[in-house]
C-alpha cells in the first residue's frame, strides 16, 4: 500500500471507491470523446488506468467483482428483452446458420494456432476454441443508443450468440470433466440440470412475471421484479454448469414480449443498465489487465498478438461468410463482425479453468498448468482488443445502417402529429402510452387541456392535469408538448389546437358508462365528431394495454377510399409490433386486396390473419369469441361519406351494452370528401356510395336488444 498527500492507495474507504467510479463514469466519456475514442473504449481505458497493475488508485476487490458481474449479466438481459422476437422468429435459420458460421471457423483458427504456432496440447486446444468461439456483446448498448436493436442483422447476431456460447459451454465442460471425473459434473446430471432451468425459466417466470405486473402497477416494485427474475435465470444456469449469461438472457428472452420497448418499465431498465451496470462492468474488465507481465519477455507478447489476431481473423471471416451467402450488405456484415468480435465472460472463464487445471508438476515442484500464465495474461490483453475492434465497427456500421434507412425514406413523407387531450386523471397513462407507440420518427405529440369554464374546468385544474401528463411522459422517456387553450367549449378547444399545430390524429378515452341508455360518447365527443374531419381515435381500455396479444380489427365495405385509411393500418401494424401482438383482420373482400396490396409497401414484422367479413350482423358473434388479451379496433365513418353504413352507428352502443369489458378503440378517418360530391371519374373516388337495406339495420338493432335481454 502507497501513500500520496497523506492517503493511501488503493482506496479501501466504500464511499470513497464508490465515488471515484461515479466519477469514472461521469468524466470518461466527456474526455475520451474529444479524443475521438469511442465510449466503451474509453471506460475500458479508464479501469486500466485506475487499476491495480497501474495507478494503483482503486483494488479490484469483491465490490468491483460483483458490480461488474452484474453489468455483464445485464447486457446479455437487455439483448433479450430488446430482440424482436416475430423476426427473430422469422430469421431463426439464419439464425442457427450464422451461430454454427461464427462457431466453427474461430475454432478452426483456435485449433490451428494452438497447436502450429503455439504448441499447444489437444486439451489446451479445445479450451482455446471455446474461447475463441464464443463471444459476447459488449457492444450491444452502442445499437440501444441507435435504435436498432430490433433490425434483422442484430437478431441475427444475438441468435447466433446462443449458439456460439452454448457450444463453447459444451467443450469447457467436457475438458473439465476429463480433469474432474470426481466432481459428479457428468453429462447427465448436468443435462437435467439445464433442462430444469429452462422449463422454470420459459415456463413458471412467464407466468409469474404475467401476474405480477397485472397486479402490482409501482413502477420500483415492477423494475425490482424484472431486476430478480434475470439473476434468478443466470443463477439457475450457473446450478446447471453453464455461464449464468445465459440465464440472463433467456429471461430476457421470457419477458420480451410482457415488457413492451415504450413502457416506463423498459425506460427503467435501460436507465439504470446504461447509468450504473454497464460502465462498471467495462471499468472492470479494464483493471484485470496487467501490461507490467509484458515487460518480463517476449514470449507474453507472442501468445497475445497470435490469440488477439486469430480470434479477430477467425470472427470476421466467419461474418464475411455469412454476409456474402445471405446477400447482406456491407453494413449489416460489419455489424455482425462488430457485434461477434467482443468477448468478456465466457473468455475469463474459459481461462481460469484452464488456469487452474494442474496436468503434472515441473522437478522444482511447481504445477504444470493446461494454460500457463502467458495465456492467462493474453486472454485479458485479447479482451481489451476485441472490445476496441467491437466498439468501433459497431458505431461505424451503426451509422451506415441509419444513413441506409435515411436515403430508402420517401422524400415526402410528412410528419403526422398527434394531440392527445387530458381530462380524466385516471387515462392518463394509458392514452401517452398508446399516443407514443403510434408515433412515427417525424411526428411530434401534444397533450392538450381546455379551460372551459362553462363546464367547472379551471386554470388549476388544466395545469394539474398537464403536469400529471408531464410526469408520466418522463417516465417513459417521451417528449410532448405542453398545450393549455381557453376556449367557449372543449370540441372548439381541440379543434383550434389541432389547425395550430397541424394535428393529423387526436386520441381520446372514454369510460364504462353505468346507464345503459348514455351514449357511450358523450355530448362533448360527438360534437367534435361532427364538426372535424381529421383522424380520431376513441379508446375504452379497461386493463393494461401490454397484456395485449391480438388487435383485431373490423374495417367497413370501402373503407380503403377514406382519406386517413391507409395512416391508420401503418399505425395499426406499429402498435402490433410494439406490443408483440398479432393482427386479425375484418373486411369485405375488396378491401382485403387493397391491404394485401398496401402490405407490400410497409415491413412487416408480425403475425397477420386476414378474414372475410360479408355480414356485419355476423360481428356479435365474432366478438364474443374473443379473449380479454384481443383488442378489438372499429373503422367507423361519419355520416355522408364513402364508407359510411347506418348499422355503424350502433356499433359503439353494441360495445357498452354488450361487451362492457372487452378493450375496444374506434378510428374515424379523415374525411374531406362526401358522397354527396363523388362524380364519375375514374379514381379511387369514384366508388357508389354503399346502401344499406333498412332490413339489415334493423335486423342488427334487434340483435343488439336481444342481447340486451339476456343480459339482463
Amino acid at each position: 500500500m502507497s501513500e500520496l498527500f497523506g492517503i493511501s492507495f488503493p482506496v479501501e474507504n466504500p464511499i470513497a471507491v464508490f465515488l471515484i467510479v461515479l466519477l469514472i463514469i461521469l468524466l470518461a466519456p466527456i474526455l475520451f470523446k474529444r479524443l475521438g475514442i469511442p465510449h466503451i473504449v474509453g471506460m475500458i481505458l479508464a479501469g486500466m488506468i485506475v487499476g491495480p497493475y497501474a495507478l494503483n488508485i482503486l483494488p479490484f476487490d469483491r465490490s468491483i467483482d460483483v458490480f461488474g458481474k452484474v453489468g455483464l449479466y445485464y447486457i446479455m438481459f437487455l439483448a433479450g428483452m430488446e430482440i424482436d422476437i416475430s423476426d427473430l422468429k422469422k430469421n431463426l435459420t439464419k439464425s442457427v446458420l450464422f451461430g454454427l458460421i461464427t462457431f466453427v471457423v474461430p475454432a478452426l483458427f483456435a485449433l490451428l494456432a494452438g497447436k502450429y504456432l503455439l504448441g499447444f496440447s489437444l486439451m489446451a486446444c479445445l479450451l482455446l476454441a471455446a474461447m475463441f468461439a464464443s463471444h459476447t456483446l459488449v457492444s450491444f448498448p452502442i445499437i440501444s443508443r441507435y435504435g436498432l436493436s430490433n433490425r434483422s442483422a442484430v437478431n441475427i447476431a444475438v441468435g447466433g450468440t446462443v449458439i456460439a456460447v452454448t457450444f463453447s459451454m459444451i467443450i469447457l465442460a467436457t475438458v473439465d470433466s476429463t480433469y474432474h471425473e470426481s466432481s459428479g459434473n457428468t453429462w447427465l446430471p448436468m443435462l437435467l440440470k439445464m433442462l430444469f432451468s429452462l422449463v422454470v425459466i420459459f415456463y413458471a417466470i412467464p407466468r409469474i412475471s404475467r401476474y405480477f405486473l397485472k397486479k402490482y402497477e409501482d413502477g420500483i416494485l415492477r423494475f425490482v421484479f424484472v431486476l430478480a427474475m434475470a439473476f434468478l435465470g443466470a443463477l439457475l444456469t450457473e446450478f446447471a454448469g453453464f455461464q449464468g449469461v445465459l440465464g440472463a438472457f433467456f429471461v430476457g428472452l421470457a419477458l420480451n414480449t410482457q415488457v413492451p420497448k415504450l413502457s416506463s418499465l423498459m425506460n427503467r431498465v435501460e436507465f439504470v443498465g446504461n447509468a450504473i451496470f454497464f460502465p462498471y462492468f467495462l471499468i472492470s474488465i479494464g483493471m484485470m489487465i496487467n501490461l507490467r507481465a509484458f515487460t518480463q519477455g517476449w514470449e507474453g507478447w507472442y501468445v497475445a498478438i497470435v490469440m488477439s489476431v486469430s480470434v479477430l481473423l477467425g470472427k470476421f471471416l466467419a461474418a464475411k461468410i455469412f454476409q456474402w451467402s445471405t446477400k447482406m450488405s456491407d453494413a449489416q456484415g460489419s455489424l455482425l463482425f462488430g457485434l461477434t468480435s467482443g468477448r468478456a465472460a465466457v473468455t475469463l472463464a474459459v481461462v481460469m479453468i484452464g488456469y487452474n487445471i494442474i496436468v503434472g508438476y515441473q522437478e522444482d515442484g511447481s504445477p504444470i498448468r493446461l494454460l500457463n500464465e502467458y495465456v492467462f495474461n493474453g486472454s485479458v490483453v485479447m479482451i481489451l482488443i476485441s472490445c476496441l475492434i467491437s466498439s468501433v465497427v459497431t458505431e461505424k456500421a451503426a451509422k451506415q445502417m441509419l444513413l441506409e434507412r435515411n436515403e430508402q425514406t420517401q422524400p415526402d413523407e410528412k410528419a403526422h402529429n398527434i394531440l392527445v387531450p387530458v381530462s380524466n386523471p385516471k387515462q392518463i397513462d394509458q392514452l401517452l402510452h398508446t399516443a407514443v407507440m403510434l408515433k412515427q420518427s417525424k411526428d411530434k405529440l401534444y397533450t392538450l387541456s381546455v379551460v372551459d369554464e362553462h363546464a367547472g374546468m379551471d386554470r388549476k385544474q388544466c395545469s394539474n392535469l398537464l403536469n400529471m401528463a408531464a410526469h408520466y411522459a418522463a417516465s417513459i422517456d417521451a417528449e410532448f408538448h405542453q398545450v393549455m387553450r381557453f376556449d367557449t367549449d372543449v370540441p372548439s378547444g381541440i379543434v383550434n389546437a389541432v389547425k395550430e399545430f397541424q394535428v393529423s390524429d387526436v386520441l381520446v378515452g372514454i369510460h364504462h358508462h353505468t346507464h345503459l341508455k348514455d351514449h357511450p360518447f358523450g355530448l362533448k365527443l360527438r360534437g367534435l365528431l361532427k364538426h372535424a374531419s381529421f383522424n380520431v381515435y376513441i379508446t375504452r381500455f379497461n386493463q393494461m394495454l401490454d397484456d395485449t396479444k391480438r388487435i383485431v380489427l373490423m374495417l367497413p365495405e370501402k373503407a380503403e377510399y377514406e382519406h386517413g385509411f391507409s395512416l391508420f393500418m401503418q399505425r395499426s401494424y406499429r402498435l402490433c409490433q410494439h406490443l408483440h401482438a398479432s393482427a386479425v383482420i375484418y373486411a369485405h373482400p375488396d378491401t382485403l386486396q387493397h391491404i394485401r396490396q398496401l402490405l407490400r409497401r410497409f415491413d412487416l414484422k408480425i403475425s397477420l390473419e386476414l378474414n372475410e367479413l360479408h355480414n356485419w350482423q355476423n360481428v356479435p358473434l365474432i366478438i364474443d369469441s374473443l379473449t380479454e388479451h384481443d383488442l378489438i379496433s372499429f373503422v367507423l365513418s361519419r355520416k355522408n361519406t364513402v364508407s359510411y353504413a347506418p348499422l355503424l352507428d350502433e356499433i359503439p352502443l353494441m360495445m357498452e351494452r354488450l361487451f362492457p369489458d372487452k378493450m375496444v378503440s374506434y378510428f374515424y378517418p379523415e374525411q374531406t370528401v362526401f358522397v354527396e360530391n363523388i362524380t364519375t371519374y375514374s379514381g379511387p373516388l369514384s366508388v357508389p356510395a354503399t346502401h344499406h337495406h333498412k332490413d339489415d339495420v334493423s335486423l342488427f338493432t334487434q340483435i343488439l336488444n336481444d342481447g340486451l335481454d339476456a343480459k339482463n
